[in-house]
This record gives C-alpha cells, sequence and structure tokens, in this order.
C-alpha cells in the first residue's frame, strides 16, 4: 500500500479520548542465522520480533497514568490498549488492535507548549518480544521512572508529571534543580532563563491543552525488562 490517509485513518486509545495528531507502529523481525561447518544453508533459525509504537495527541485529552516499580514477576501496569484503522489509497484495510492482554507497555513520555498555541504529548510504547518457537513465559517488569520539567511563572499549571524526590517521594520536592539560560543579540534581543527540576517520576499524562501565555516543557523515561521463566 503506497500511501495512508490522515483524514480516513483513526485511533482508539484507552488512555487518550481524541486529539490524535500522528501515530506510527513498527513490527521488527530480528533473524539470526545458525550455520555450521561445511554448509551453506542455516542449520537453523531464530526469529524476534519487536512491536513498537508512538503515538502524539493534543494535551487535555489523555488520562493520567500511575507509575509503579515492580515488586513481583507480574507485567507492569504501566499500558495502553491502542486500535489503529489506516486508510490506504489501494487495497484493504488491515486494523492494528493491542488491547488487553496484548496491550503496549509505555516506556517514555514527554510534553510540549509553545507560549501560544495547544500543548501537545508524545508516548513511546513497546510490546513483549515474540520468539518463535519459545514455549516458556515472559514478564514486562517495570523499573524506577525518573524525569524532568521546566518550572517558573510563565510554566503550564500541569505539564503531565507527578515529580517527587527520589528518597522520600514526597510531593513538592525534587532531587537536583538546574538553570538554562539562553539569549541572543538584537533589537529585540529575546530568551529563556530557566529553571529545571529533577527527580523521580509517579505519573504521566494529563498535562493541559491550550492556557494562553503558558510553555512547558517535561519528559519521562519509564524503563522496563524482560524476565524470562
Amino acid at each position: 500500500m503506497t500511501v495512508i490517509i490522515g483524514a480516513g485513518t483513526t485511533v482508539t486509545s484507552d488512555k487518550i479520548s481524541s486529539g490524535f495528531v500522528s501515530v506510527s507502529f513498527t513490527l521488527s523481525p530480528q533473524v539470526e542465522r545458525l550455520f555450521q561447518l561445511g554448509e551453506f544453508d542455516a542449520f537453523d533459525v531464530n526469529v524476534t520480533t519487536q512491536e513498537s509504537a508512538s503515538i502524539t495527541s493534543y494535551g487535555g485529552a489523555s488520562t493520567p497514568v500511575s507509575l509503579a516499580p515492580s515488586t513481583s514477576c507480574d507485567d507492569s501496569t504501566a499500558r495502553m490498549d491502542v486500535v489503529i484503522t489506516p486508510a490506504p489509497c489501494t487495497g484493504a484495510v488491515d486494523q492494528i488492535s493491542r488491547t488487553g492482554s496484548n496491550a503496549l507497555f509505555i516506556t517514555g513520555f514527554s510534553y510540549s507548549k509553545d507560549f501560544q498555541g495547544f500543548g501537545q504529548e508524545s508516548w513511546s510504547l513497546t510490546g513483549k518480544p515474540i520468539i518463535e518457537g519459545f514455549t516458556g513465559s515472559i514478564a514486562f517488569i517495570q523499573g524506577f521512572s525518573e524525569g524532568n520539567r521546566i518550572t517558573g511563572s510563565d510554566i503550564v499549571s500541569n505539564d503531565g508529571l507527578v515529580l517527587v524526590d527520589s528518597k522520600t517521594s514526597t510531593p513538592g520536592q525534587v532531587d537536583a534543580t538546574g538553570r538554562n539560560l539562553s539569549v541572543s543579540a538584537g533589537s529585540p534581543g529575546l530568551g529563556n532563563d530557566d529553571l529545571q527540576d529533577f527527580g523521580r517520576v509517579t505519573q504521566i499524562g494529563g498535562g493541559v491543552g491550550k492556557e494562553d501565555g503558558k510553555r512547558g516543557t517535561s519528559t519521562a523515561s519509564i524503563p522496563h525488562q524482560l524476565v524470562f521463566f
């Protein structure tokens, strides 16, 4: 299929109600070929397929997701149901549905907004590897999430992050605060002088859409680890 028509393509998610800006989905097989002496033909082939997706949506349309490191060998709770129905110019529609036990895991989040216009949220998603011939069980456990945000009087009221300190998880406290100053010469010579907080992230999503005269930037990393048994 040559072209997917954006106006006809639909996306649904249990964490985002509307306002989808862009979506991508990748199914990437990794082929490992085993060879033996005296033969050009492979002795065997191992195939591991990895699914990943990314979604960008306008702020004000998502449901916050709580983050907590796994304390057992159970799948992470940071998951998102996603259904993508593309609209090709030619050929049949091949819907992508990852819901329920096949829902994708959230591995990254970011929010951005300029002084004018709507804020946008970006979500990075991944699935468990699909290993051909594997008969065991795989758990995808969640690790310690961390992130950062800019702060100040001209920053939005909600940038989609709940940030706390790593030792006590106390709201309003962070691990460290940095500063970024950038000004350009000219008439007028404008720039920014921002404080940037760093800490543990306990919740993502729910950033504001339109908030005139305010801006914001935040990002979070949600690590996950495979456990085979």
